[in-house]
Parts: C-alpha cells; sequence; structure tokens
C-alpha cells in the first residue's frame, strides 16, 4: 500500500523517455504524453514528504479525495487510449519501444489505481472501528511524536514553521487517541492558513501532574483567537464532533492571550488515575 511514489515515479520516467526518444512522437501523441507526465508529476509532489507508512498513506490519501483520484484516474484512461487506438492520435503507429513505455505507465497506474482504492477502503474500516472504541488511558507524548511527521506534511503548503515540545513525561490522558488526533491536526491547518506571512506554531505537552490533567498547548505567533475566531474552528463540517467527544471523556479547551504575542488553544484532557 506505500507504493504510491513507486508508482507515479516509474509512469514519470516512462513518459519522459518518450518525450524525449529519438523516434519522435507526433503532435497529438506528444500532447497525451505530455499530460500523462504532468499527472504524474503533479502527483509527485501532493506526497511528497509523506511519511512511508501504511498508516500514514491510509490517512491522507481519502484525505485528498478527487485532488488525487482524478489525475490518477486520468493516467490510466490516457495510457489505455494510447494503447489501444494508437491511429486515433496521429497516422503513425506506435514503435515497439513506444509500445513498451506505454504499457509501463499503463500498468503502474492501474496498480496506482487499485492501491488508492486498498487504502480508502482500510481507512474507512479503520475510521470506524476508532470510531467505536470507548475512551481510554493512553500517553499523549508518545501518540504526538508518532503523529508528529504527518503534521510536518499537513502543514507543509503554508508558511509556517512546526516546532515541538515533547520532553515532558506525563501520566496516562484519558480519551480517544483518534479524536485528539483529529482536533489537533484542524487546529493547526487552520491557525497555519490564516497567516499570510511567515509564522510559527509551536505544540507542547505541559506538566500538570499537579492538576490531575494532561494539557496540549497550541501556541501561534501573532494570533491572539478571539471568541469570533474560535467559533469559526469549531461549527462547520462536523468540526464541533471533536469539541463534543472531548467534553464527553471529561475534556476541555481554553484559551490563553499574551498581549502582544499570540495565544495559545490548550486542550486539556483527565488523567487515567482521576477519570477512573
Amino acid at each position: 500500500m506505500t507504493d504510491f511514489a513507486l508508482h507515479l515515479s516509474a509512469i514519470q520516467a516512462a513518459s519522459q523517455t518518450l518525450l524525449q526518444a529519438a523516434a519522435p512522437l507526433n503532435e497529438q501523441q506528444r500532447t497525451f504524453v505530455q499530460h500523462i507526465a504532468n499527472s504524474s508529476q503533479s502527483l509527485l509532489k501532493k506526497i511528497d514528504g509523506l511519511p512511508a507508512t501504511e498508516a500514514a498513506y491510509m490517512q491522507v490519501i481519502p484525505a485528498l479525495g478527487d485532488a488525487f483520484r482524478g489525475p490518477q484516474d486520468s493516467l490510466v484512461g490516457y495510457a489505455r487510449m494510447l494503447l489501444e487506438h494508437p491511429q486515433q492520435f496521429g497516422s503513425e503507429p506506435v514503435s515497439e519501444s513506444q509500445q513498451a513505455q506505454l504499457q509501463t505507465i499503463y500498468t503502474h497506474a492501474v496498480q496506482l489505481y487499485q492501491a488508492t482504492e486498498a487504502a480508502t477502503k482500510a481507512a474507512f474500516e479503520q475510521r470506524q472501528a476508532l470510531r467505536q472504541q470507548p475512551a481510554a488511558a493512553f500517553d499523549v507524548v508518545t501518540m504526538l511524536y508518532q503523529q508528529a511527521p504527518l503534521y510536518h506534511y499537513w502543514l507543509r503548503s503554508y508558511p509556517i514553521r512546526l516546532s515541538l515540545g515533547l520532553d515532558v513525561i506525563l501520566p496516562p490522558a484519558w480519551g480517544r487517541p483518534y479524536h485528539l488526533d483529529g482536533l489537533l491536526r484542524h487546529v493547526l491547518v487552520t491557525m497555519a492558513s490564516e497567516l499570510v506571512e511567515f509564522g510559527e506554531i509551536q505544540l507542547s505537552v505541559v506538566d500538570g501532574r499537579q492538576a490531575d490533567k494532561v494539557t496540549v498547548a497550541i501556541f501561534c505567533t501573532g494570533t491572539q483567537l478571539i471568541d469570533a475566531d474560535l467559533a469559526v474552528l469549531f461549527k462547520d463540517k462536523g468540526r464541533q464532533l471533536y469539541l463534543k467527544h472531548l467534553q464527553e471523556d471529561g475534556g476541555q479547551i481554553t484559551i490563553e492571550r499574551q498581549p502582544g504575542r499570540g495565544a495559545s488553544l490548550l486542550v486539556h484532557l483527565q488523567t487515567a488515575a482521576n477519570a477512573l
């Protein structure tokens, strides 16, 4: 399931070979092959920086939706047309070497499609299973270390630097990691999208042992997070469910504002001992 980059790189290499070969394509064939080259390059950029793990692809590929599936489907379609009906794209039939490159493109395009379908199905089944899991004790720091590469991936297109403060040993938190991860990722991306110039987001955990709680702090330089901002953060597309599930498990969200600097959104979770 983690061979997305491999398939796209193979398609990209074969299309470039066709475009640069001594035996030239005619104008119509070149147009379609150039489209294949552009589409594969675009899809490679979409997954650039994504950790090469099955869990990462299961989260990202379904979330990209039609932005990934549309160009991917065109790879299959154009390669099939060039293979099966070359006469429709010019008077000259493709050569044996061109046929081999087109077959490579088509084979990897089909395998890419199959991998996308498998990732989407597996992600759906995993979400269904995770949503049915009750709250339990878990280590917030370990979860954040595991998810940090994906946070960096989702923020890569924004003018933002994400710094992590995960050097605290905390008691087990009480809640559902799946919902906490969704909440944190949503807040990080929403904050980053509001920045028009370079900024920094600090994601850290706070030693809250004296208060019987575990706190994840998201501090964004230059953001004050007024009440209207908070309303936008949690009102649409099921986002309010993150807050709802957090509250169901005994957690809450608060804001700390630092005049002239920014604001921290604090996600408080109960400790396991307190919850039990």
